[in-house]
């Protein structure tokens, strides 16, 4: 009975821990809307604000996959080469193929998927630690966004494809598409035993292996499901871009990473939200876009980027728990 209701004292405190960390997230969101209404009287503006939409949702797409796996306690560096990847696949089958955005989503998010996998696969029965086999993963498939596209940029001029990028409610489509993703993700997450599993192997693999678990399983499902929010996060890049470029997506990763941690998550596991990646990728984005508006040179930007990174690592210290 003392073993039961200290798990059960153990997660209230570690769900408290949790929205201090949203707190703190929501804060700082605050703060740079303040910054921005006070040194850009056009971060405000109506226009602004669809553009910076646009730009967090590719980000936060790619988040949502991420935050999983780093909350599950390892990480995926290869986000940033499968956006790359899909976003030159996109423009292919769709320039060249004549296919439709719906089927053009499906099929480079089919192709995400098994990179996703693949990933799990290395991790779970080849016993690679995870940032050995994404890293891998992060020049492989780069390499391939290269070889499908001969290194050369592909235009898209299809109209359906490229109406994705209308307003609809002050923001472009592909927000919506992510919104969607967001809100079904964030119910599995919250209320199914998978999300349950993910965030206690993120906290005590060991223990959640003994009450009978499939760890592996689990680990897989979050890699191939990384591996999706990626792929699609490449379609909404290339949505944005109106064409496939072999090197977009490059250094994502960082942006992604950096998104989830600023959000809340834990770079150890077993603590984060996936409604935490939304306010870290606002939170990116706002930043980005207010230097942008700001003037400030896009070598400036990448110190401020990382300087943020490190200070959110830093705020977002928390004592780890876990029964054994």
């Amino acid at each position: 009975m003392m073993l039961v209701n200290g798990r059960k004292l153990l997660g209230m405190i570690k769900e408290k821990y949790q929205e201090m960390d949203e707190l703190k997230s929501l804060s700082a969101l605050v703060v740079i809307f303040a910054l921005g209404a006070i040194f850009s009287p056009e971060f405000f503006a109506t226009q602004n604000l669809g553009l910076l939409a646009g730009q967090m949702a590719v980000v936060a797409m790619a988040s949502i996959g991420e935050g999983l796996v780093i909350i599950m306690g390892s990480i995926d560096l290869s986000v940033g080469s499968v956006m790359g990847l899909s976003n030159v696949l996109a423009a292919i089958i769709i320039s060249r193929y004549n296919f439709s955005a719906p089927m053009a989503m499906l099929t480079v998010a089919t192709v995400g998927g098994f990179v996703g996998l693949l990933n799990g696969i290395a991790v779970t029965k080849g016993k690679i630690p995870s940032f050995i086999v994404t890293l891998g993963t992060l020049t492989g498939i780069r390499g391939a966004a290269y070889l499908i596209s001969g290194g050369l940029n592909t235009p898209v001029y299809n109209k359906e494809f490229l109406a994705l990028n209308e307003l609809i409610g002050g923001v472009p489509e592909i927000f919506w598409i992510y919104a969607g993703f967001l809100i079904a993700l964030s119910l599995i997450f919250k209320f199914t035993k998978l999300g349950l599993y993910i965030r206690a192997i993120g906290g005590n693999e060991i223990a959640v292996r003994n009450l009978g678990v499939d760890n592996e399983g689990v680990k897989n499902f979050a890699f191939t499901l990384s591996g999706i929010c990626s792929a699609i996060a490449g379609f909404m890049l290339c949505v944005r871009l109106g064409a496939g470029y072999p090197h977009s997506g490059l250094g994502y990763e960082l942006d992604v990473i950096a998104a989830v941690v600023v959000g809340g998550a834990s770079l150890v596991g077993g603590s984060g939200s996936l409604a935490g990646t939304l306010i870290g990728a606002v939170i990116m984005a706002s930043i980005l876009n207010l230097m942008v508006l700001m003037g400030i040179s896009a070598f400036t930007q990448y110190v401020v980027r990382g300087v943020v990174l490190m200070l959110a690592a830093l705020a977002m210290r928390r004592m780890v728990v876990s029964i054994k």
